[in-house]
C-alpha cells in the first residue's frame, strides 16, 4: 500500500469534518455574539465574529495537519495539505449569515444591543436547520428527527441564555 492510498482512507474516514466544521463555526459565532459588548459598534463584532473564526479555523487545520503526518508517518502531499486546509473552511463560512444579517443591521442604524439579540437568534435558527438538515441526511424521520434538530438548536439557546446571564 503506497502513501497515497493511506491517505485517501485517511480521508475517507474524516468526510464528515466539513459538516462537523460548519456547525461549530455556527457554535463559536454563538458564542462570540453572546459575549460581544453591547456598546460595540456593529462593524468591531463583525471583526471579532470573523478573526475569531480564521483563529480557530488556523487552529484546527493546523491541528489536523500535524495528525496526519503523525499518522502516515511523511510529509504531507500538497494536495494532502490543500484537503485539511479546505476541509475546516466551513468553519470560518458558518459566519455568513451572521455576518451579512450584521451588515445589514448595521446599515438599517439598528441599536447593537437589538442587533446582537436578532443576530443570536437567527444563529439560532441556522443551528436548528442544519440540525435538521444533516439529521434528515443521516436518515432520521419522525421524532427522532425533531429532536436531532431541537438538540442543535439548543445549542442556540443556550448562546442566548449566555448573553442573558452576562449583560
Amino acid at each position: 500500500m503506497d502513501g497515497d492510498s493511506t491517505a485517501v482512507s485517511a480521508h475517507e474516514a474524516d468526510l464528515h469534518r466539513p459538516r462537523a466544521a460548519y456547525l461549530y463555526g455556527l457554535i463559536v459565532s454563538g458564542s462570540v455574539l453572546a459575549t460581544a459588548a453591547d456598546e460595540y459598534r456593529l462593524v468591531r463584532v463583525a471583526i471579532i465574529l470573523l478573526g475569531t473564526l480564521v483563529i480557530y479555523w488556523a487552529a484546527e487545520t493546523y491541528v489536523h495537519w500535524i495528525a496526519a503526518r503523525t499518522l502516515v508517518q511523511r510529509d504531507l502531499s500538497s494536495g494532502e495539505r490543500r484537503r485539511i486546509i479546505l476541509d475546516g473552511w466551513p468553519l470560518v463560512a458558518a459566519s455568513g449569515v451572521p455576518l451579512a444579517f450584521l451588515g445589514v443591521e448595521a446599515l438599517l442604524g439598528v441599536e447593537t444591543s437589538v442587533a446582537l439579540d436578532l443576530t443570536l437568534v437567527v444563529n439560532a435558527l441556522l443551528l436548528f436547520m442544519v440540525g435538521w438538515q444533516m439529521g434528515r441526511s443521516g436518515g432520521l424521520a419522525g421524532v427522532r428527527l425533531l429532536l436531532s434538530a431541537a438538540a442543535t438548536g439548543a445549542l442556540g439557546v443556550a448562546m442566548i441564555g449566555l448573553k442573558v446571564l452576562m449583560h
